[in-house]
């Protein structure tokens, strides 16, 4: 018994003795931890960028009703097993979008009437009232975008496999209609642990 436990505990010095000292890393880069439990940052940004580009080369931006246009964003679901902030797409999607200089995302018009940007809206509202428009309708957007992440899980023998799904769409507010959909599909694999950790 006492051998068992002195094995056991020579292990684990070993396997501390292998640990690496923490290390910054490029978050673009192909060296970052891949997880198959959850969405990792390279996930989002491939699923971003790819969105964005594929909203660029539609040519949507180009009917808009003026230029810039502007887009409020809507229902952004997380339905998969994982809990995160959808601003991790998100907000790439915005930065990325703003930056082409076709499109300004309203930060005072928000789902349920929740505003990004509180404090602007109150000084939105307080310049409407001074300049005597506060009973006029305010600048709506053009364009709404919502977005929803799925997961498809499957194991075969000892390989599991994980996909997440990053759809997006892009909603005309004169009409109603979808202008814009997207999707992009990003599939990990990985061996399950004979240990069990």
């Amino acid at each position: 018994m006492r051998t068992i436990v002195t094995l056991s505990l020579v292990s684990l010095s070993a396997l501390a003795a292998c640990s690496t000292p923490a290390t910054y890393k490029d978050s673009q880069g192909n060296d970052l931890v891949v997880s198959l439990d959850q969405p990792n940052i390279q996930d989002f940004n491939q699923a971003a960028d790819k969105l964005v580009q594929g909203m660029m080369t539609s040519g949507v931006l180009e009917r808009a009703p003026r230029k810039p246009a502007l887009m409020g964003i809507s229902r952004i679901v997380n339905d998969t097993s994982s809990a995160f902030d959808t601003d991790q797409l998100t907000k790439k999607v915005r930065v990325a979008l703003l930056n082409t200089g076709k499109i300004e995302v309203t930060n005072t018009i928000g789902l349920d009437g929740k505003v990004e940007d509180p404090m602007a809206k109150g000084v939105q509202d307080m310049k409407d009232f001074e300049s005597g428009r506060s009973n006029q309708t305010p600048d709506l957007p053009d364009y709404t975008l919502t977005a929803k992440i799925l997961e498809n899980r499957a194991a075969a023998g000892g390989t599991r496999q994980v996909s997440y799904i990053f759809q997006m769409s892009l909603t005309d507010t004169r009409s109603g209609r979808g202008v814009w959909e997207g999707e992009e599909t990003i599939t990990k694999q990985g061996t399950k642990n004979a240990i069990g950790f």
